[in-house]
């Protein structure tokens, strides 16, 4: 059962009309709230500004039906700001109360009502109601107070010069309890069931007026059950009058009943339930006809406008000996469009190039693009300063126009699109490549846009590799942030794809959410993880995902879960549920779309590291998650009342093995979840996205290739060739095609053999850096094995690379010359005792380190620094400053920037160069390190001409000093 009082459901906040004028005013705490009392120009009992630029009056012409009069304010002189008439009364803490009332404006002025909440004297929150349209409108809400003891309630109107003279009226206001109010009663009108292959969507329209004591309830059964199964329940949304939920791990092809009902304590009668019926997709669809390409390079763009049914469906493949390509190249805009169509299967072929996407489906149905090879598309442009200073700093890749380009996809659905499957695709090699957040906001390729569509799309078990070279904007992006339709819209299942290398997210949900769900996907080497900025409707489900925050192509990492705000009047919720996160900087971080609260709740998480920042209270639901010490941010009680902290070691996570580590403290420490881990071990469910006994190879895929270990080492030193190299293992079934083919993301990796059979059996396979390769530093890439029949398997690779003759000066830091600094003991560092900056930023930037260097043979050179960022309040401890003997001393913020772990991080010059090249002649010189911030920790610090740190690897553990 759910209730919207619970935990799941109490984000919601009612605007809820009721059946007449008036029946809710027996117990106003709003004095005269239908303004007939006047003292000269104030109506009694209500403030104005100390400066008035309005003329107020009681107003008996115009007025809502069944009302006596109106407050009618005129506007007199233009003003900053929003202009406002207020009354402020004493509230019970802890209550639920119920606001309406009657607004009109003249065009343009668009009055509204304000509702702020106060704690001890001091503000405690804002709630808005909607504003009005030009005729009278009844505008309510009903909200908790929490912790307030008064409130006010604002009747505003904005105060621009082309506005004077205008007018907006109030009429008939009232605050009641929420148990007082007088309400119709409720009904299920329509109950709908969307499916993909594995979840289903519910939505329940509902009339009548709502309550945050209304309890809203979900269950499901297969057809032809007896019992009914427990779900998560469901949300209410008021904008739409709609209670929405999802259903989760569901079988394909099977049927399924889901019920939902009502109850309501201050209701005299319980409303009846209803009940819906749907059937989940097959995999497998009727094919009635079958066109195949021509034998080698097909040259021309494919233009697709047939309709199929729902029993005869239209698939184009390549030809039967294989040997097919579609390669457009620049012919076209698209190599395939798929326009006004219906019922239409893309099977297994090689497609390259078209000038903006390779794939574009627009104003089109039931759509497949199934085990594809797709690359090379879009216009890689050139790169050049900005010309249009709206867009940032720059330089960005320009067309030959001079614009911008961005919004480049692999596969692009658009409007007018519904029911489109993306999977088993291989989507690689744009012809471009984004830019960094070094030159403002990142621009570029992606490998899928969701862009204005209808929804109800299933992305699955695609490899979706970028590369350093072809870094994505986005992997998948949604165009349109702001807009309800702008990403994934409603009814969408993101699951199992791997996701490499892009510039900012992982991938955006942003938009409308409603009953989106992103599950069983990993995504590694990205500046964000997964955004949900803004969740405009809800709810969206974000599990069982695996998120390693490496960082974008300068290293910089910022959010693993990037958490939308409160611009969007009545902000969905999104559900966290065991996913594995390992986050160089911020695990979880909220505000990112306006600054007040947004509606989240984590359970089973487990954070192997990065902090947890979440500043606002109302509207966070934090339990049952692995986190490290001092990494909620704030700690809020009773936020991770049964988290556990601690350090996760994992299986082994340089091998891309998140698996839990025996005996891990993770295990049964979570909490029981309808439909998301049923199926747990022992008393209770393991934390994070791998359970014991999880199989090694994620994202799970039935019938998949095996490729191990998830993430590969090599190294190399220039001139002297491979160091290391490493072993990949894979196993495709006979199911999956004859034979497979290795395919490396960058010329500077190979792997041998290139080649192999189908025939279930494990193959070596070893990957290693080119000879030729004369890059240095840390360079990472990726390895795909493709089989004939189309289905792919990626491991990502980390190279190291460096100089022949490596210089390296390393020392500890309590033995250089120092001041402002104090040395520290600790018992878990990598030595014993430590330097810490001051707790005052304006000693700490008096402080510094010295270290004295000799250099042989002039060249370029890079800093290091073995440092402590203490947690909570992380962003306040990150950075340092260097200074090359006498030159200027230049700000170093951490591109990493997680809390509490010892690491080493090499110097940069922000938002211009990573890693800092130093030119240094020979001879003597000293390198200053200098504090910013308070109590940053230094352990060593060290100049090599390497940009790879001495110790390469993360150091395991927590630091004793906090």
């Amino acid at each position: 059962m759910h209730n919207l009082r619970n935990t799941f459901l109490r984000f919601a906040l009612c605007a809820i009309a009721l059946t007449g004028i008036g029946t809710a005013n027996a117990g106003n705490l709003l004095e005269n709230g239908d303004f007939a009392e006047f003292n000269g120009n104030t109506p009694i009992k209500w403030q104005l500004p100390s400066s008035v630029h309005a003329t107020l009056k009681y107003d008996t012409s115009e007025k809502p039906e069944g009302a006596v009069g109106s407050l009618k304010v005129t506007l007199d002189k233009a003003n900053s700001g929003q202009g406002q008439v207020l009354q402020k009364f004493p509230i019970k803490p802890g209550s639920v109360y119920y606001f309406e009332g009657w607004v009109k404006s003249d065009k343009g002025l668009s009055g509204f009502v304000q509702i702020k909440l106060f704690k001890g004297g001091k503000e405690y929150q804002r709630i808005s109601v909607k504003e009005s349209g030009s005729g009278w409108e009844k505008v309510s809400k009903e909200f908790e107070v929490h912790e307030a003891d008064a409130m006010a309630v604002l009747l505003r109107y904005n105060q621009k010069a082309s506005l004077v003279g205008k007018s907006v009226w109030f009429a008939n206001m009232s605050v009641v309890p929420a148990n007082e109010r007088v309400r119709e009663p409720l009904k299920i009108s329509l109950l709908e069931a969307i499916p993909t292959f594995n979840s289903i969507g519910v939505y329940a329209d509902i009339v009548g007026d709502m309550s945050q004591n209304t309890e809203g309830h979900m269950v499901y059964r297969e057809k032809g059950a007896t019992e009914w199964k427990p779900t998560l329940g469901v949300v209410w949304h008021d904008e739409t009058k709609q209670l929405r939920g999802s259903l989760l791990n569901l079988n394909e092809k099977t049927e399924y009943e889901v019920k939902v009902w009502m109850t309501d304590e201050n209701l005299p009668d319980t409303p009846p339930p209803a009940v819906a019926t749907t059937t989940t997709w097959s995999s497998d669809v009727p094919i009635g006809k079958t066109i195949y390409l021509e034998p080698g390079v097909n040259t021309e763009p494919l233009v697709i406008t047939e309709k199929g049914t729902a029993d005869a469906w239209i698939r184009y493949t390549g030809a039967p000996d294989g040997t097919s390509i579609l390669d457009a190249g620049g012919k076209a805009n698209n190599a395939i469009k798929i326009l006004e169509s219906e019922y239409i299967v893309i099977e297994n072929l090689t497609i390259k190039g078209g000038t903006t996407d390779a794939i574009a489906i627009a104003k089109s149905s039931d759509i497949r693009i199934r085990r594809c090879d797709i690359s090379n598309w879009g216009n890689p442009g050139t790169l050049l300063p900005s010309t249009n200073k709206r867009w940032g700093k720059g330089p960005f890749y320009l067309d030959e126009a001079g614009e911008r380009i961005n919004l480049q996809a692999g596969v692009r659905v658009s409007g007018g699109a519904e029911r489109v499957v993306v999977e088993n695709c291989f989507i690689h090699s744009p012809n471009g490549r984004a830019t960094s957040w070094a030159n403002g906001h990142p621009l570029g390729p992606t490998s899928i846009i969701l862009s204005n569509s209808e929804g109800h799309h299933v992305i699955r078990n695609n490899d979706l590799i970028g590369a350093e070279e072809h870094r994505f904007n986005d992997t998948i992006e949604g165009a349109y942030n702001n807009k309800v339709k702008g990403g994934p819209y409603r009814d969408t299942d993101v699951q199992g794809n791997i996701m490499f290398f892009s510039n900012d997210d992982g991938i955006e949900l942003d938009g409308g959410q409603m009953n989106v769900r992103m599950f069983n996907n990993w995504i590694e080497s990205s500046y964000c993880g997964i955004s949900t900025a803004p969740t405009l409707y809800g709810p969206s489900y974000i599990f069982r995902n695996l998120i390693v925050l490496e960082g974008e192509e300068r290293g910089a990492t910022n959010f693993a879960f990037k958490i939308g705000g409160n611009k969007s009047p009545e902000p969905g919720i999104n559900y966290f549920f065991h996913n594995t996160i390992y986050s160089n900087s911020m695990g979880l971080r909220g505000s990112n779309w306006g600054k007040g609260p947004t509606p989240v709740q984590t359970r089973n998480n487990l954070f192997g590291l990065g902090v947890i920042l979440y500043p606002q209270k109302a509207l966070g639901d934090f339990d049952y998650d692995m986190l490290r010490v001092n990494s909620m941010d704030p700690a809020i009680d009773p936020w991770q009342a049964n988290g556990v902290v601690g350090v996760e070691k994992f299986k082994d996570r340089e091998a891309g093995d998140y698996r839990l580590s025996d005996n891990s403290a993770a295990i049964g420490k979570g909490v029981k979840l309808p439909m998301v881990n049923d199926d747990h071990r022992g008393s209770a469910p393991d934390i994070g996205a791998f359970p014991v006994g999880a199989d090694p190879v994620f994202p799970v895929r039935k019938d998949s290739i095996s490729l191990l270990p998830m993430s590969g080492t090599i190294e190399m030193v220039i001139g002297e060739g491979n160091k290391k190299t490493e072993k990949l293992t894979v196993n495709a079934p006979a199911s999956l095609g004859k034979h497979w083919r290795v395919i490396t993301s960058s010329p500077w990796l190979k792997a041998t053999p290139e080649t192999g059979p189908c025939d279930g059996q494990p193959h070596e396979i070893t990957v290693s850096f080119d000879p030729k390769n004369d890059k240095d530093g840390l360079l990472q890439g990726a390895v795909t094995v493709r089989t004939d029949g189309g289905y792919n398997r990626s491991s990502f690779i980390k190279g190291y690379v460096k100089p022949k003759n490596e210089f390296i000066k390393i020392a500890n830091a309590v033995d250089l010359e120092y001041a402002g600094f104090t040395v520290l003991d600790v018992t878990n560092g990598p030595v014993p005792q430590v330097l810490q900056a001051p707790d005052r930023r304006d000693a700490s930037a008096a402080s510094y380190i010295k270290l004295p260097v000799t250099i042989d043979k002039a060249g370029t050179y890079y800093m290091h620094a073995l440092a402590y960022i203490p947690g909570p309040g992380s962003p306040g401890h990150d950075s340092l400053r260097l200074q090359i003997d006498d030159g200027e001393i230049t700000y170093w913020p951490f591109g990493k920037s997680a809390p509490s772990v010892w690491r080493w991080h090499t110097a940069d010059i922000n938002k211009e160069q990573y890693p800092q090249k130093i030119e240094l002649s020979a001879g003597d010189h000293v390198l200053t390190v200098w504090g910013r911030e308070t109590l940053t920790q230094v352990a060593k610090v060290a100049l090599s001409n390497s940009s790879i740190p001495p110790e390469k690897r993360l150091i395991p553990g927590l630091a004793s000093a906090q």
